[in-house]
This record gives C-alpha cells, structure tokens and sequence, in this order.
C-alpha cells in the first residue's frame, strides 16, 4: 500500500502509530461482512444502524469506539457521518492530553445508478455549475477540501453498493478522479495519480481499496475505501 511521506497540518498525536488505525479497519471489516442493507434505503438510515452495531457489539478490550454524525464545525455546522475516538484509557496509555482522541474520520456514500444525474459523482466530488460549487457533497472531495478530517490523517469512507457491481463501481469511480485530474471543478485543489482507488481485495460481500489524497493543507490524507454489497440481498 502507498504510504503518507508527511503531515504539516500539525502534530499527530491521536495516533503515535497505526497498529490502533488497522485494528479499527480489521473490526470495521469484520462487522460489515455480516451486515445486511436494503438497496433502496437511504445513506443515513444505513449508518446509523451501522453505527449502532459496530458499538454494541465492540469487544470491551477495544480502545476506540465510533460516534455516529459527528460535528466537525460547530459555527459552520458540518459533520463527518461518523468517527472513530480513541477511549480516555487509550488517551493515558499513549500520553494524549485529549480525553477522546481522533483516529479516523468516514464518510459513506450510496453506490447506486438510479440516483439523479445532479448526485451521480458525489463519491468523489459534488455539485457545480459554472465552475461554481453549489454543493459541497463530494466523498473524497470533503476530505481534500478540508471540510472533513483536518485533524486526522487517516479517513475512510463506506460505500453501500445497491446497484451493480464493485467491477462496475471501480472502474467509475476511477473514471470520475480522472476527469477531476485532467479538470479539477475546484481549482484550489490538485488531483493526482494517488487519488485513484488501488484494489486490496474484492469479494461478494465486501471490498476494500486504498488511495492517497493531497489536501489544501499542503499535506496528504490516507483514504480507506470499504463497499459493502447490498445489491443481490431482499428488500
């Protein structure tokens, strides 16, 4: 996997390595092969069971627990979908002055054909008109743009596939960051070759792919990409 070389938007301090940031994927994986969707539900119902589950069923020993629509801006009212926090017992093992420390921050994202052609690139960036942006919806573009995770550098986001197949979904989704680095909507921010989803593993059930996106901070995030297919399963 591709590696963060550096972190200028201050100190790490939430996560002195990544043996904590794996396991959270490792059990973030674990509970999202089991867990059932419907392939008509909206995003927001389907995390915030997700949510649910991954906290209730958490083992104990476990220092990090997960915070369903969590405030990243309370002047300007913007949240991640959820996050995960470090416990305070994790706090005082690794000397973090905060009680609750950032690890990683998600978004999740409908994979879907049916949606309205206004919504169908928002797992990379949102909506513009006239070189304006009109929403700023974008999975991945949230996390260039600042408007997620400035004090993480870790970040994932969770893609509930309800149409078609992480074949398909790859190949688009790639598609769509290539445009943006021939064309970038935003010119604030620079789209690279790192930004394109690079396959850990696909199955029936869940996927994973990684990629390494530049922020306006003049650092790098590393992403997490987790699709769960709710395609085949019964309304």
């Amino acid at each position: 996997m591709r590696e963060i070389i550096n972190n200028t938007f201050g100190t790490l301090s939430s996560a002195p390595d990544n043996t904590i940031i794996n396991k959270v994927y490792d059990y973030l994986s674990l509970i999202l092969i089991g867990f059932k969707g419907k392939n008509d539900e909206n995003e927001n119902a389907i995390t915030n069971r997700l949510c649910k589950t991954l906290n209730s069923k958490k083992p104990s020993e476990y220092p990090f627990y997960f915070h369903h629509q969590n405030i990243e801006d309370d002047k300007e009212n913007t949240s991640t979908d959820f996050a995960v926090f470090g416990t305070h017992a994790y706090a005082q093992e690794n000397n973090i002055d905060d009680d609750s420390p950032s690890l990683i921050k998600f978004e999740a994202k409908r994979l879907n054909s049916k949606l309205p052609k206004n919504r169908e690139k928002e797992y990379v960036c949102g909506e513009y008109q006239n070189n304006k942006c009109v929403k700023n919806s974008g999975g991945i573009e949230r996390f260039k743009n600042g408007r997620h995770g400035k004090d993480v550098v870790y970040a994932g986001i969770i893609g509930y596939i309800q149409t078609d197949s992480p074949k398909y979904w790859i190949q688009k989704v790639n598609n769509w960051i290539q445009e943006q680095i021939k064309n970038a909507n935003d010119d604030k921010l620079t789209w690279l070759e790192n930004d394109l989803l690079v396959i850990n593993n696909e199955n029936d059930t869940l996927s994973s792919y990684s990629s390494i996106s530049y922020r306006v901070y003049d650092d790098n995030i590393q992403l997490r990409h987790l699709w769960i297919d709710f395609s085949e399963q019964q309304n």
